[in-house]
């Protein structure tokens, strides 16, 4: 009996964190040691996600009724479900990164916005810029069209006002 509880809490434990979570991504672990998992979970960490490790089934059981029920397809093999709880692209990012930087470890995929993404949507998903940089590059991009029409204006008031000055001139000659 006592066993079942624990699978009972690593469930409900991992469906709580799971419902909480924005984004998710599921990684081959396999190769690595002790240490550099607790690297990339204190890394996970600096970026508002962790890193989860559970048997397959119990995960499965966890995520089947939550908004991330795709990741189910992922958990095949040694599997480690990284959530995060902010920015998404930060999360892929730290794992594309630390996997590249100690060369072990592979991106099964994940899912964001309850759509599963592939192995190559998650590495295309890591170099994209966070929210906050894409809101300052549109509101640059709006501040510079602004500029740009207001410029616009002010040539032809400038260029109706010299207009009417000549022609003002004109007809003071013609008179």
């Amino acid at each position: 009996m006592k066993k079942l509880k624990g699978k009972e809490d690593v469930v409900a434990d991992v469906k709580e964190r799971v419902s909480k979570a924005s984004f998710a991504l599921v990684t081959d672990y396999r190769g690595m040691t002790v240490a550099e998992l607790t690297e990339l979970r204190k890394r996970l960490k600096q970026n508002n996600a962790e890193c989860k490790i559970a048997k397959n089934t119990l995960m499965k059981i966890a995520v089947r009724d939550t908004n991330l029920k795709e990741l189910e397809s992922l958990l095949v093999g040694p599997s480690a479900l990284l959530l995060s709880y902010g920015e998404p692209t930060a999360c892929a990012k730290t794992l594309v990164e630390y996997n590249k930087e100690i060369e072990k470890g592979s991106v099964k995929g994940g899912v964001f916005e309850g759509k599963l993404l592939t192995q190559e949507e998650v590495q295309v998903f890591a170099t994209l810029p966070s929210k906050e940089v894409l809101i300052a590059q549109i509101a640059g991009l709006l501040t510079s069209s602004t500029a740009s029409i207001v410029g616009i204006f002010e040539g032809l008031i400038r260029d109706i006002a010299l207009l009417s000055e000549e022609v003002a001139k004109k007809n003071d000659k013609g008179s």
